[in-house]
């Protein structure tokens, strides 16, 4: 199943600052190894800094959470995330 996730801003967040100035680096490689495990599907930022999504290809919506729950800018309190249920109906990620 695909799931989304919706990350904004949290308590830790730099106000005013681009994201590429707030410490994502452990993030970034969170990620990263979720694209080596072959559930990352696409992610990253929204241009004007409020956060991002990321779409993962798990095996359920606990999958997800876990993965939510373990990503170190969530625990950091950079971002507050959210994870939803996704079926996409048309496009590329319905293949």
């Amino acid at each position: 199943m695909k799931c989304v996730i919706h990350f904004t801003t949290g308590k830790a967040w730099l106000e005013g600052q681009p994201h590429w100035k707030q410490g994502l680096v452990p993030h970034r490689e969170y990620v990263r190894e979720a694209l080596a495990k072959g559930i990352l599907v696409a992610g990253g930022p929204f241009m004007d800094h409020t956060g991002g999504l990321i779409i993962l290809e798990v095996d359920n919506l606990e999958e997800a959470q876990h993965f939510v729950d373990h990503d170190p800018a969530v625990i950091e309190g950079k971002f507050k995330a959210k994870v939803y249920p996704w079926e996409p109906l048309e496009g590329i990620f319905n293949e």
